[in-house]
């Protein structure tokens, strides 16, 4: 409901709205390893890092899962771009303990589209961020030498993950051309 009233607003105004997915770097490890409960707690302590991070009339949710839905006002790509990796080092910098000694690095991969440029849509927006945010997934994946399931932190490759795609091919996902 929010997207739909700023997207309106954006329209009549003229003005730029970015909107940003976020997914949780290897949430199901942290799952799998130490249980839900640590879980909710690094879900929670990524949210309360987002909401301090951006301003006080835009919005973040939690979308699904360990998946995060941030959306900017009057913000265009540069200032996008700038948040990502304001966003991003914020939460590579948390302390999380998964218990009494045991510290756990925590990542976010984020992907961006903004409107009008990137769709005009919820869908379209939606699914440009989405696909964005794989992307980064992937190169993260690769800096950090993360090729497989070599150990707690590591994630293996997800097949058909969009790693590798063009500006071009991401806005023809977009726009449903496959």
């Amino acid at each position: 409901m929010h997207l739909t009233r700023e997207l309106a607003r954006a329209e009549r105004r003229k003005s730029e709205l970015s909107l940003m997915v976020m997914d949780l770097d290897h949430f199901k490890e942290i799952n799998d390893s130490h249980g839900h409960h640590v879980g909710d707690r690094a879900l929670c302590e990524v949210a309360r890092v987002l909401r301090a991070a951006i301003r006080p009339y835009d919005i973040c949710v939690r979308y699904a899962g360990d998946e995060f839905i941030v959306v900017l006002s009057g913000c265009s790509a540069d200032e996008a771009e700038q948040k990502r990796q304001e966003l991003q080092q914020g939460v590579d910098a948390l302390y999380f303990e998964a218990r009494p000694g045991k510290r756990l690095p925590l990542g976010i991969s984020v992907g961006t589209a903004v409107f009008p440029h990137d769709g005009e849509s919820y869908e379209s927006l939606l699914a440009t961020a989405d696909n964005r945010m794989y992307q980064d997934k992937a190169n993260r994946k690769r800096r950090s030498g993360r090729t497989g399931s070599r150990g707690p932190s590591a994630q293996a490759d997800v097949p058909g993950s969009p790693a590798g795609l063009s500006d071009i091919d991401i806005q023809r996902a977009a726009s449903g051309i496959v």
